[in-house]
């Protein structure tokens, strides 16, 4: 089995012994298996598979590709100076005995071209088929445009590393096609690429699926563009164990970031982390998560699209200084338990900032803030009958539409319930306590607070007149109150407090 070395700085690794060492133009290399003295290594091979017993820098002093005797993985290189450096091996030929494919692949040794007018698929598939009969390797895309006239059928176990998003494009053409797609797939890695659909069509940019497979692991997404696809820009099924990191998706025609998983498995769908991921003008919506559990994302933002966050039966997940501009809907819960959002941020949405619904239970809203809703803004907060939250420090630019069970603990319509004292809302339209003057036995004490069940609590604070004994003679829900003595010349301040049955 024959290693692999040279050909440039990225393909192979040279470990100076004395400091830095260079080549020179045209500088004659022998091998040895010693970093003084030893027996030099004279089986080669070079790049067309012709024995030679030495390598020859060329005209930069970049070393050429060669090939090592049988079983060596590293030897001792020596260029006439006063010391050796020891050169490693960077790949198993796929010209070896074994036929094993490497397990680090420049793909366009494997034929792509990159420059932008050639169909690379069929020779990036091969990349990806050779690396994933040994269980894995990592596939290096070199700076340029790869056309895609078909999907990338990924393997497990094998990664893509580009030279940066702006530098290395994947460029799907058919608009029905996905660009990265993978059935029962896991431990995979998608690193500094740009992958960029026709602007139209059904097709998306990463797509993994899981068929028999409990989930679709160790997925890793890291320093990635995704744009202009029909579809959605990630969609995958049962994520486990995932991170998205520093991914931006942008234009496409279905969601942005979209993560589901079936209710038919308990190992999938679950331990999610997504940071500074951005979302920009998808058609469908942001980032939505679907029965995932245990997840959580931190530094994210959406803008321009009609929900901006949408967790569907979720368990314990988390938002962490979180955004969404320019969106219908901020943020939907609907349905699940134990979601978290602190620090959210709505800015210009156009419907409701947060909705709970579907019976959504022990929701935490922390510092929620609503910023310059736009002109067809309705709602800031809206929580549906059947759904349990508790809200602290809500900023709200609009009103509220609060059913359901709302534990809410700031200056709004609730009581905050601090130790040794209780604090109760007393001034503005929607006091719960507060003290009236009876004229003539009567007044009457207007507040949105009251409503139809609420439980009046009546004290003389100070007799005057005739004094009587208060009661409550009539309501008007979410307007006002009569407060009534039995004495008609009792001129007594009252003081009262509205309580409401749980």
């Amino acid at each position: 089995m024959r290693y692999e070395y040279g050909r440039g700085i990225g393909d192979y690794v040279v470990r100076p012994s004395d400091g830095l060492w260079s080549v020179a133009a045209g500088q004659v290399i022998t091998l040895w298996d010693a970093a003084d003295g030893g027996t030099q290594y004279t089986d080669l091979q070079d790049a067309s598979g012709a024995a030679v017993t030495e390598v020859r820098a060329d005209e930069y002093g970049a070393l050429p590709r060669w090939l090592g005797p049988d079983g060596v993985t590293g030897m001792w290189a020596d260029a006439g100076g006063p010391a050796r450096v020891w050169v490693e091996a960077h790949a198993v030929t796929a010209g070896s005995a074994s036929s094993t494919p490497p397990d680090w692949l420049n793909v366009k040794d494997a034929g792509a071209r990159g420059d932008g007018v050639t169909d690379d698929t069929a020779a990036i598939q091969t990349a990806i088929n050779a690396a994933g009969t040994t269980g894995g390797g990592t596939l290096y895309f070199p700076a340029g445009r790869y056309i895609l006239t078909a999907a990338l059928t990924w393997a497990s176990g094998v990664n893509a590393v580009g030279a940066g998003p702006r530098a290395t494009i994947l460029q799907s053409t058919d608009p029905n096609k996905d660009c990265i797609t993978g059935t029962d797939v896991g431990s995979i890695t998608l690193e500094r690429l740009q992958l960029s659909g026709p602007g139209r069509g059904f097709g998306s940019g990463i797509r993994f699926t899981r068929f028999s497979a409990p989930s679709t692991p160790s997925v890793s997404v890291r320093d990635v563009l995704i744009q202009s696809w029909g579809g959605d820009g990630i969609f995958c099924h049962q994520l486990a164990g995932a991170v998205l990191h520093r991914v931006r998706v942008r234009t496409c025609g279905g969601v942005g970031v979209h993560a589901q998983a079936p209710q038919d498995t308990v190992l999938g769908g679950a331990s999610v982390s997504m940071t500074a991921v951005s979302v920009e003008g998808c058609v469908t919506g942001g980032i939505w998560l679907e029965g995932m559990a245990y997840s959580s994302l931190s530094a994210c933002a959406v803008q321009g699209a009609p929900v901006g966050y949408r967790l569907d039966t979720c368990t314990g997940v988390s938002l962490t200084s979180c955004g969404a501009e320019q969106c219908t809907t901020g943020l939907e819960v609907y349905g699940g338990k134990g979601v978290t959002a602190i620090g959210f941020t709505t800015k210009g949405s156009d419907g409701t900032s947060v909705w709970l619904t579907n019976s959504a239970a022990g929701v935490v809203l922390a510092g929620v803030t609503e910023v310059s809703p736009g002109s067809g803004a309705s709602t800031c907060l809206r929580t549906d009958a059947g759904t349990v939250a508790t809200v602290l420090g809500l900023t709200a630019a609009k009103p509220n539409a609060l059913s359901g069970t709302v534990n809410r603990v700031d200056p709004g319509d609730g009581s905050l319930v601090m130790v040794g004292r209780t604090v109760v809302p007393s001034g503005g339209t929607a006091a719960r306590m507060g003290t009236a003057v009876l004229a003539a036995g009567t007044v009457t004490v207007s507040t949105t607070a009251v409503t139809a069940t609420s439980v009046i609590m009546l004290t003389i604070q100070t007799p005057s007149g005739t004094v009587g004994a208060p009661y409550v003679n009539a309501r008007t829900a979410g307007t006002s109150f009569v407060i009534k003595s039995t004495s008609a010349s009792d001129t007594s301040t009252v003081g009262w407090r509205i309580l409401d049955p749980s």
